[in-house]
């Protein structure tokens, strides 16, 4: 493997290693619940099994990839753009969203309703933030699988949105239902309305 190939396989692990740990101390640290293994099994959450065997399948094939040298490396950069943007994202509305976030679409115990920081301008900044995970990783792949793999997360993604808006709107009523109309699902206004 050439130079350039190891520098760009350390590069993924990085950002694999920031996104995920990372991710997961700052939540931590804020007070959230991490569920365990079994929790999520339990959970029945199916979107979480599709969304994350949709991400390790992408990023098993960004390393093979890589691997393999069959990478266009301008295209590679720009995917690797996006998932630090993704991690940049990701580690914000955590800290954002302190002890009420949660891997599950169904949020456990006592919930409140976030609207602040980067809540004030997107309302699903983490799905927005692994989306461009998603398609960081599918560019560095730069293959007709990657992009099939990118459609199901994308498809995947919807599906949980609208599940998970349906519990938010049970949970909070008509506050929720003015949020929606007050703040875009996951791509920001450019201006102010």
């Amino acid at each position: 493997m050439s130079m350039e190939s190891t520098l760009m396989l350390a590069l993924l692990v990085l950002c694999i290693v920031l996104n995920n740990y990372l991710g997961l101390y700052v939540s931590r640290k804020r007070g959230a619940g991490i569920p365990t293994g079994s929790g999520v099994i339990k959970s029945r959450d199916y979107t979480f099994y599709l969304i994350y065997a949709s991400y390790v399948t992408l990023l098993f094939d960004a390393v093979a990839s890589i691997t393999r040298e069959t990478y266009a490396l301008p295209i590679a950069l720009l995917g690797f753009t996006f998932t630090m943007v993704g991690i940049g994202i990701n580690l914000v509305a955590r800290r954002d969203l302190a002890e009420h976030w949660s891997p599950l679409a169904a949020g456990a115990g006592e919930q409140k309703l976030v609207k602040s920081g980067i809540y004030s301008k997107i309302r699903h900044p983490i799905y927005l933030s692994n989306l461009s995970c998603s398609l960081g990783f599918a560019l560095i792949s730069w293959n007709a699988i990657a992009l099939l793999l990118f459609v199901l997360c994308l498809a995947a993604f919807h599906l949980r949105i609208r599940r998970e808006e349906k519990e938010l709107v049970a949970a909070f009523g008509d506050e929720y239902a003015e949020y929606t109309r007050d703040v875009p699902s996951m791509i920001p206004r450019l201006r102010r309305r």
